[in-house]
């Protein structure tokens, strides 16, 4: 199993209509969801090991403010755990900027064979900063999808400070 993927969402804007491309990132952390009202999470089997990495990735937009990200158990949030909260040293680019998020979370002590959905949540600084996605609102330009993954992780690994 370890390697396998186990899970796999993938989040990609297909309408024309404008603002349907972006999810906003807000002053509170929130279950992140796009327009068309899906919220962002990835489903799974729990491999034999119990362990997973969940990976999220995105391309955002925010202008010198700090954005941090969650695991949720629930799709109205609820934190999985303080190490899956990641709020301290977030991503923050340094003037407006376009910046690829990758956000591993290392999740242990899993059931075997129990079925599983965790959510991506978010919260910005100040202001809002924005997840971009799919197609834009001309139809004609388009940004990478937003991906969602559960890998199966084997029985022994190396977790140290």
């Amino acid at each position: 199993y370890a390697g396998m993927i186990l899970g796999y969402s993938i989040f990609r804007n297909a309408s024309g209509s404008p603002g349907n491309d972006s999810i906003t990132i807000g002053t509170s952390m929130t279950v992140l969801e796009t327009a068309q009202g899906n919220k962002l999470n990835v489903s799974f089997v729990a491999p034999p090991s119990g362990k997973v990495e969940i990976i999220f990735s995105a391309i955002m937009l925010a202008s010198s403010r700090e954005v941090m990200f969650s695991l949720s158990d629930n799709a109205s949030y609820n934190e999985v755990d303080p190490i899956h909260t990641y709020d301290h040293y977030g991503i923050k680019p340094d003037e407006t900027d376009y910046v690829s998020v990758y956000m591993p979370f290392v999740v242990q002590g899993l059931t075997a064979g129990t079925s599983y959905q965790y959510w991506i949540a978010g919260d910005s600084s100040s202001s809002s900063a924005y997840l971009y996605h799919g197609v834009d609102r001309a139809g004609l330009l388009n940004t990478q999808p937003i991906t969602f993954k559960a890998i199966a992780l084997p029985a022994t690994i190396v977790s140290e400070e």
